[in-house]
């Protein structure tokens, strides 16, 4: 790489700058502006006192506290209105999917008007979760419908 003399001079030029000192002035500013800041740090907070009930209710909701963290592990009795009210299983989901849908044609009522009719084949899947313990059950069955569908020409 070739150096040109005026490139060398220029870095000795820029080697012998130094930055001006700051004016008295300003230092005096920001050790002002410092002095300010740090404050906070020399002064001393009175606690306020705190309410005289504070330290009754924070005793009783320790013991409530307490009484929930021993409830949540002792076995809960179930009783026999419980398991009466409690029904086994509970529906979560119905889910029909059509598998084909057949035109059966127009026919005439008995009232001579015309009616389109459809047979739809579909499968129903339906889903029930017991409560007391998580499991779930899912019955498939396939599923056959007539339709009769009003007609008007117009």
């Amino acid at each position: 790489m070739n150096h040109d003399p005026n490139d060398t001079h220029l870095e000795n030029l820029l080697r012998g700058l130094a930055p001006a000192a700051a004016s008295p002035a300003l230092a005096q500013r920001v050790d002002e502006e410092l002095k300010l800041d740090m404050s906070w740090l020399s002064t001393r907070r009175t606690p306020r006192p705190l309410p005289r009930w504070f330290a009754s209710a924070s005793w009783a909701a320790m013991g409530a506290a307490a009484a929930v963290a021993v409830m949540s592990f002792l076995p809960q009795p179930i009783s026999n209105t419980t398991l009466a009210t409690t029904p086994a299983v509970l529906p979560v989901a119905t889910i029909r999917e059509w598998e084909d849908v057949q035109n059966d044609g127009i026919h005439y009522s008995a009232e001579r008007l015309p009616e389109q009719h459809m047979t739809v084949i579909s499968r129903e899947r339906q889903t029930w979760i017991d409560p007391r313990d998580g499991a779930q059950m899912t019955v498939e069955y396939p599923r056959q419908q007539k339709l009769v569908l009003p007609v008007s020409f117009q």
